[in-house]
């Protein structure tokens, strides 16, 4: 509407009146009133940093100051449209997993609280010595079946401890710096990032935010302790005087062929053009590592699972085949 030639305050009466989440529309009439009592859009945002977080604000701020507001939201759209496609992979690659062991878990209590009592009671009768891997599994059939809810307690309070650890500072930095080094998902998770980071900076020195102030956005926006300690260790070293490639190739967060891409793009003065190019790099290699990590841990799961099932069945067939070989004696 803007790049149409349709007032500010008009626009966001039309978009107030065009939301369907009342919440969000509240919002932006109170935004529409404090920028007809004269306040500037990003000074109306601020707020509401829970809908406009810092990158949007110093976007439009940026936008305002340079008087190409209609274009710094264009590229906020892209942005915002980027990010959301990074968060639906990141779902993808655990949502499946996590569903796969949801089912196992399902599928193999199913097995020791119904399957294993009947096999268990009929040995009973028949008074035959079972053998110990038979015994191991009546021994925790029985176990489940007495305690259930003491193991399901016992998992709630372990979820909830570790939701309470999670948000604790040292919790959340000892979290994040395992995900890191998880293998296979460790790996997707720092190109997420590296992506993130680039196509967050590409996106604001383009539109005129400085590159400390972007520094300081990629760092609260970063999702993970560990890379937002080290982005606001680099911003320290660009203050202090140092290129941007520098604090950045001391790191193993950021591989040689970006702070390579960095260092080019700092001294052509092309900086933002850079970081834009090698986010887009990364957001194949994103895809490429989901397939990849997706197609990996598909099979290893199937096998784990039909693994326990198996072992289970087997231990409760044991006896059979015991006393058909004594028979066979």
């Amino acid at each position: 509407m803007l790049a149409s030639g349709v007032p500010l305050v008009q626009a966001l009466g039309v978009l107030a009146q065009q939301q369907r989440i009342r919440y969000f529309g509240r919002i932006l009439q109170r935004i529409q009133t404090a920028v007809e009592n004269g306040a500037a859009l990003s000074e109306s945002m601020e707020p509401f940093r829970s809908v406009f977080d810092e990158l949007y604000v110093s976007m439009v701020r940026a936008g305002e100051a340079s008087g190409n507001l209609d274009t710094i939201l264009l590229k906020l759209v892209g942005y915002i449209e980027k990010s959301a496609k990074v968060r639906a992979q990141v779902r993808s690659a655990m949502a499946y997993p996590a569903l796969i062991i949801v089912v196992a878990i399902a599928v193999v209590a199913g097995l020791l609280v119904f399957v294993v009592p009947q096999f268990a009671s009929q040995y009973s009768s028949s008074g035959q010595q079972l053998p110990e891997l038979t015994q191991l599994v009546v021994d925790s059939s029985e176990f489940l079946s007495q305690y259930w809810y003491f193991l399901l307690g016992g998992v709630f309070a372990v979820l909830i401890g570790i939701r309470l650890a999670i948000n604790t500072v040292g919790g959340k930095q000892a979290f994040d710096k395992i995900i890191l080094r998880l293998p296979g998902f460790g790996v997707l998770m720092r190109k997420i990032a590296v992506g993130r980071f680039c196509a967050t900076m590409a996106t604001m020195l383009s539109s005129g935010v400085n590159l400390l102030e972007g520094l300081t956005i990629c760092a609260s926006s970063a999702g993970n302790k560990v890379i937002e300690a080290f982005i606001l260790e680099v911003r320290t070293a660009v203050e202090q005087g140092e290129k941007l490639s520098d604090p950045l190739s001391k790191s193993d967060l950021f591989p040689p062929m970006v702070t390579s891409m960095v260092a080019v793009g700092e001294t052509t003065g092309a900086l933002d053009d850079m970081l834009g190019k090698v986010s887009e790099f990364y957001e194949e290699e994103v895809d490429l590592a989901v397939s990849t990590l997706l197609s990996l841990v598909e099979p290893l799961l199937i096998i784990v699972v039909g693994g326990i099932v198996g072992f289970i069945i087997v231990a409760l067939y044991l006896p059979v085949f015991d006393l058909a070989s004594i028979s066979a004696g």
